[in-house]
């Protein structure tokens, strides 16, 4: 069974690798269906005036709602944001890892 907390629609702010980005959560549901079948998709809509997320600052990704089932998620933020640094890096951002930061001091 699809945990409650994904069972709704909501926007959200999120940050990703640092960026700015606004989330549209969108739960799907069937609407005139006879059975108690879980809708099939969850769309969510990224936006960001950098271009972490894609060349335009816009992307849309839909998943199956039946991964939401087992997932280890305990948010829609949480969701959010690992799929939006999996977009990002798909786009070719590398975030900066410990051993390529330089210290002054």
């Amino acid at each position: 069974m699809i945990p409650e907390i994904f069972k709704q629609n909501i926007s959200l702010d999120i940050k990703v690798f640092g960026f700015e980005v606004n989330v549209d959560y969108v739960y799907n549901w069937p609407e005139s269906r006879k059975d108690d079948k879980e809708p099939l998709v969850v769309h969510l809509e990224f936006r960001s005036n950098s271009h972490v997320i894609s060349s335009t600052g816009y992307r849309s990704h839909f998943l199956f709602s039946a991964f939401l089932k087992d997932c280890e998620y305990k948010s829609i933020e949480e969701l959010a944001v690992s799929l939006g640094e999996h977009l990002a890096r798909e786009n070719g951002y590398e975030p900066p890892q410990p051993e390529q930061q330089l210290s002054l001091f």
